[in-house]
């Protein structure tokens, strides 16, 4: 009787430890992130400038860059980034968002090339004017397109 109990004993503690064990062991680990395993390239298609009737032109004092949109049907907004080097190899660069607000009309937005707050301060040798669209689209979807200009 008393080995019987010795080996209910046993039996007993032995499940508990492996039990405790397993609970122990699958309580620390951490749970895996989950990544998204599409690249940034497969998220956001890229686009010719042409498919939206993208043009990039300087003003005729060469101070300010106007940025124009002719085909925005489908379109909800424009993201941009506008870079470009001013006197002294410095970079520079202006972001901003326009609304389409009626789908199918042009879109035009005048972009300072300088800083303007009482009096605009204008950049001066300025080169490498590159702009980044990114288009959203009322689908939902996004896209981007990209556009140099020459002074």
């Amino acid at each position: 009787m008393k080995n019987k109990n010795l080996i209910i004993f046993l039996i007993v503690g032995a499940v508990v430890l492996v039990g405790g064990g397993f609970l122990v062991l699958s309580g620390n680990k951490k749970a895996e992130p989950v990544v998204d395993q599409a690249p940034l390239e497969d998220q956001i298609s890229i686009i010719k400038p042409e498919d939206i009737g993208l043009t990039l032109t300087a003003s005729s004092d060469n101070r300010k860059v106007i940025l124009e949109v002719k085909k925005t049907e489908g379109l909800a907004g424009l993201d941009y980034e506008l870079s470009y080097t001013s006197k002294g190899d410095i970079p520079r660069g202006v972001i901003g968002h326009i609304d389409v607000r009626q789908p199918g009309q042009l879109v035009k937005q005048e972009i300072t090339l300088g800083t303007c707050s009482d009096v605009c301060h204008y950049d001066e040798d300025v080169s490498d004017i590159k702009v980044i669209l990114k288009v959203a689209k009322a689908d939902g979807t996004v896209s981007q397109v990209e556009k140099s200009l020459e002074l």
